[in-house]
């Protein structure tokens, strides 16, 4: 099973616990830099909307947004009860999720040319993001990526499964 990311490949993972470890120290380094630049952030990336959004701007957005869900999805296979057949891949801007053979694959991917995250659920189907207000938004319904991902990742997993800690989420947790 590929479970351990770089920036832009899959990479085999061994089974040892320095894995979770790793990926928790990496999630308190990505929590201390947000509260390190929440107040540049909250003058920047949360006012901004697709179209204010420079091509450069929303390739780091977008590379950070699916990165930090990527994480998560990781977290997941090595802290809750998954499927055997749970696996997950990142590369080139394009994240698959394979939950279980019952509840199917997630496919969320950078459209650069539109500057938005699609997502294509087995659940509720396909879906383009766009980023307002700090977040990705779906405008037919003005949900968020990270709600949805949390209301069905949990439905799948059965259990309680929280987003709000990714990257532009537009949840500020206090500390």
């Amino acid at each position: 099973m590929y479970i351990g990311r770089t920036s832009s490949t899959a990479t085999r993972v061994c089974s040892c616990g320095s894995y979770v470890q790793n990926i928790k120290r990496r999630q308190k380094e990505q929590q201390t830099y947000r509260q390190k630049t929440q107040l540049y952030s909250s003058t920047t990336t949360d006012s901004l909307n697709n179209s204010e959004l420079s091509v450069n701007k929303y390739e780091e957005i977008s590379e950070e947004t699916l990165q930090s869900l990527s994480d998560k999805f990781d977290l997941l296979a090595e802290t809750k009860d998954c499927e055997p057949e749970y696996d997950i891949t990142y590369a080139d801007g394009v994240l698959t999720v394979k939950i279980s053979d019952k509840w199917g694959t997630y496919v969320i991917n950078k459209q650069s040319p539109n500057k938005q995250i699609w997502l294509s659920s087995p659940i509720s189907g396909p879906k383009r993001y766009d980023f307002t207000n700090g977040t990705w938004i779906y405008s037919h319904d003005g949900g968020s990526l990270h709600q949805l991902l949390t209301e069905e990742i949990s439905q799948a997993l059965s259990d309680n499964i929280d987003f709000s800690d990714c990257e532009y989420s537009n949840r500020k947790k206090v500390v």
